[in-house]
């Protein structure tokens, strides 16, 4: 069912990704339960300490459960028939890394918007906390896992914001752009100022002001896809799958 995920990129978010595949294809349905941490270290070819982390993640966007001493179950989760069928067009359709983060810029956009306006005060304490954590792991050096916080700032917005199947493609999107992103996190300096970038948009956010989240959004979003071309450009006319 699953494979070693490949050393470029970040690990957990690989496993995220495989585990939401399998989620949508229907490998796994709602109750069904995760296999153990140590036999999913061995599937992934990973520490405990990489599949941990992308337990939390999947525990933060609401798709699994874990119960103590028990294991991690998978959520009933709505409209996921509906949405595994979009995600299965956006899986194997072609398109430009610059079409694709065009829809990331209209997605993120409109979700911080109503992130603003419907996040609650659970969600603004974790959108501090990824925050905070992310300043901390930088003054530590720490970059692999400023990645990890990177995409749990976003896909929390993005949860916040109200609409699961946005989510859910939100998700997808960051899986569709997979190597691209991962290298514009290594351009050096890039992932500490996303932090930064980050601490505004809560501000906005925190100050319930949708007008500057928005705007501050789409300048963070184009700062990284500038970073991103800075890192490989590609050609206007060239497609990928």
């Amino acid at each position: 069912m699953f494979e070693p995920v490949k050393f470029y990129g970040n690990l957990s978010e690989g496993i995220v990704n495989q585990i939401m595949q399998a989620v949508n294809n229907g490998e796994f349905k709602p109750g069904d339960k995760l296999p153990a941490e140590r036999d999913m270290c061995i599937m992934f070819s990973v520490s405990r300490t990489v599949v941990r982390d992308a337990l939390k993640m999947l525990v933060g966007l609401g798709v699994i459960t874990i119960r103590h001493g028990m294991g991690a179950y998978i959520n009933e989760v709505d409209g996921t028939e509906d949405v595994s069928r979009l995600a299965s067009l956006l899986q194997i359709s072609r398109g430009t890394v610059e079409e694709l983060f065009q829809v990331r810029e209209v997605i993120e956009s409109q979700a911080v918007i109503w992130c603003t306006e419907n996040a609650n005060e659970q969600d603004l304490r974790l959108l501090q906390h990824i925050v905070r954590k992310g300043k901390e792991v930088g003054d530590a050096g720490g970059e692999s896992k400023l990645a990890i916080l990177d995409a749990e700032f976003h896909l929390k917005i993005v949860e916040a914001a109200g609409n699961r199947v946005l989510l859910r493609l939100m998700i997808n999107l960051l899986d569709l752009l997979g190597e691209n992103r991962a290298r514009a996190l290594m351009v050096p300096g890039r992932q500490r100022l996303s932090v930064l970038e980050h601490e505004t948009i809560f501000e906005a956010i925190n100050q319930r002001d949708p007008e500057l989240a928005h705007q501050r959004m789409l300048s963070h979003l184009a700062n990284v896809r500038e970073a991103i071309q800075s890192v490989e450009p590609v050609p206007a006319q060239e497609e990928w799958e």
